[in-house]
């Protein structure tokens, strides 16, 4: 996870739960992970699934609805693009801190997404072979220029770069793969990509591994998509079917919320 993740896919195509599935893992294996959430979705690491949809797919997975669980973390409401954060005080095997950015307008969560790639950058990293932290960018098409933003992708290319050299891996999750490719400079290397109707990414399957697969992702149902990282299985993309959610796929209540803050 140190050389980046980046999930694509249509709205409701799964990209999201795809990323969740590895987060919960890696929870799970007692690793850190710090998510900036522009949807407030992801706080429902904090509560168990009880979505019947999600739960139906259980037994298909070998899993029961007794596995349902919440884990362990905290919530932080940011309303300040420049707010202050030292993510070194979030290393906290197998928690998960949450910094909500869904009161955001699109110019300001880019601003916030520069402002925070660039505190970390001064925050004094030692060096590290082991994964030491996660941190997960939600929506990260809207910091492409033609979405509305002004160069936070500049500072998630550098990111991509430099943080593996301290542990710290990213995952980011797009609407669109083909366009941050070209911004990330093949940085990432694995690249996860479900359903889409999107012309480019088509294209880019169709050429990078054949058009059986550019067929395929244009027809996937939900939650299935092809994974690819170039060290395994000779270069070519696994079709994967993400399992549901042992969380709840749902933000939590407001109610709930104001606790936490």
């Amino acid at each position: 996870l140190t050389t980046h993740v980046l999930s694509a896919g249509a709205t409701g195509s799964g990209k999201s739960v795809s990323a969740m599935d590895i987060v919960e893992e890696a929870l799970m294996k007692k690793k850190s992970v710090v998510v900036f959430d522009p949807t407030a979705q992801w706080t429902g690491f904090l509560s168990p699934c009880r979505d019947k949809k999600m739960l139906s797919h259980y037994s298909k997975f070998g899993m029961k609805p007794e596995d349902a669980r919440p884990f362990r973390g905290m919530i932080f409401e940011v309303t300040d693009p420049k707010v202050e954060i030292d993510l070194r005080e979030y290393i906290r095997p197998g928690e998960i801190t949450i910094f909500t950015l869904n009161k955001l307008t699109t110019s300001q969560f880019d601003t916030a997404v520069r402002n925070i790639i660039d505190l970390i950058f001064k925050q004094g990293w030692e060096e590290s072979p082991e994964l030491q932290l996660i941190v997960v960018f939600d929506e990260v098409h809207r910091l492409l220029e033609k979405y509305g933003g002004k160069g936070g992708y500049v500072a998630l290319e550098r990111a991509c770069r430099e943080f593996r050299k301290w542990g710290i891996g990213l995952i980011m999750i797009s609407q669109v793969l083909s366009d941050f490719k070209e911004a990330v400079k093949g940085n990432v290397l694995t690249e996860i990509q479900l359903n889409t109707k999107l012309l480019n990414d088509i294209k880019r399957a169709k050429e990078k591994y054949g058009e059986e697969y550019a067929k395929r992702i244009t027809r996937e149902e939900v939650g299935v998509g092809m994974i690819q990282n170039p060290r395994y299985n000779r270069g070519k993309p696994y079709w994967v079917a993400f399992r549901p959610l042992l969380h709840s796929p749902h933000k939590i209540p407001n109610k709930e919320l104001e606790l936490y803050k």
